[in-house]
């Protein structure tokens, strides 16, 4: 008897079926792997709540979004100067520096000279150190590093060195818009009242001030990084402490960076940027949201939002982030509170919100 092999037909048939199979294979894979991702980005969430409140145990505040000090005889080139200043009030460090000995990461809280300002040679190291707790594993380019030689060269930095700057997914909530003012401001303490959230300029929010409930308000969340820029990114240091850096507002919507171009954004990689300053991630949906009683939740991008118009210059509507400003702003429709997103950024709005709202 001689031996019968595979027909062509036949073989071809086997290779259509075996294609076939791996197609339907391939999206629940990628699912899994994101469903994977996304539990990661959700435990340094937790994480990062639970830091924030050990910072709390420890000084009955959670952790300011910046922490001032005054630079005596800043040089020129010194960061947020124009020429040669005195006393210049200046935003130090961000909110997660103060939190590094909570997320395991004392030796770099350690390392870090609070006498001198981030962006100074005594902190180069610190400013070139990575964690990967501040990283959301969909959010990959975060934890690339840039020489910042070619970006930002402060003349504070090591003179001839190669300073590498790391980012952040993670993002302290500053409410519902941010204002800007220096420290030394006559009218600081005025301007910085209007800031309703939990983490913002020289904040000084204790759980007893959360009103709204710590289960019904945001501490940190997701702001996704290298929304235009796949090579540099744009901002989101860790160390910086600037607004649109390691803090973000409801202003826009969830994701809203979707909805817009980088023309219609108006800044593109700028610090005040809507893909910077916003909630977002590469989370299919929505982006994930520590709330101040330490739990995680994914907040949808079809939640209750203010609406996004993208007509030119209306990102930019005075006076949304103009410094040193009063804010005369209200809710787009007399006598109605604020949408759903925007009031779990407050965290004295007086809002009653129901669970199944997001």
């Amino acid at each position: 008897m001689r031996s019968r092999g595979f027909t062509l037909i036949e073989l071809l048939v086997v290779i259509a079926i075996i294609a076939v199979l791996i197609a339907l294979l391939l999206p629940a894979v990628q699912s899994a792997r994101e469903a994977a991702r996304r539990i990661q980005c959700t435990n340094n969430l937790k994480q990062l709540a639970l830091a924030a409140h050990n910072y709390v145990d420890s000084n009955q505040i959670f952790p300011p979004g910046a922490m001032y000090m005054i630079v005596q005889n800043a040089p020129d080139g010194y960061p947020n100067t124009q020429g040669s200043q005195m006393n210049l009030t200046n935003r130090q460090r961000s909110w997660l520096v103060n939190t590094l000995q909570y997320i395991e990461a004392g030796n770099a809280y350690n390392a870090f000279n609070q006498t001198w300002h981030a962006y100074t040679c005594p902190n180069t190291t610190v400013i070139g150190f990575g964690l990967a707790s501040l990283w959301c594993p969909s959010d990959p380019l975060a934890s690339q590093p840039v020489d910042q030689r070619f970006t930002s060269n402060f003349s504070g930095w090591c003179a001839g060195g190669a300073p590498k700057m790391y980012y952040t997914s993670y993002l302290g909530s500053a409410g519902t818009w941010f204002t800007s003012v220096g420290g030394a401001a006559s009218n600081f303490q005025q301007i910085n009242s209007q800031m309703n959230g939990t983490i913002y300029y020289a904040s000084n929010t204790s759980i007893a001030s959360i009103t709204d409930g710590t289960s019904n308000t945001m501490l940190v969340g997701e702001s996704v990084y290298g929304v235009y820029d796949p090579v540099n990114g744009g901002n989101h240091w860790w160390v910086a402490a600037t607004y649109g850096q390691t803090e973000f507002t409801t202003y826009y919507g969830v994701n809203a960076q979707k909805r817009i171009s980088a023309a219609e954004d108006g800044s593109n990689d700028n610090t005040w940027g809507v893909a910077n300053s916003s909630l977002s991630s590469n989370h299919p949906g929505g982006a994930n949201c520590a709330f101040a009683d330490g739990s995680v939740h994914f907040i949808k991008e079809t939640i209750a939002t203010w609406p996004l118009n993208t007509t030119a210059d209306s990102l930019w509507v005075t006076p949304r982030m103009t410094t040193g400003v009063i804010y005369t702003y209200s809710p787009p429709t007399p006598g109605q509170g604020f949408p759903v997103l925007q009031a779990l950024s407050t965290r004295a709005g007086g809002e009653v919100i129901s669970a199944d709202s997001y």
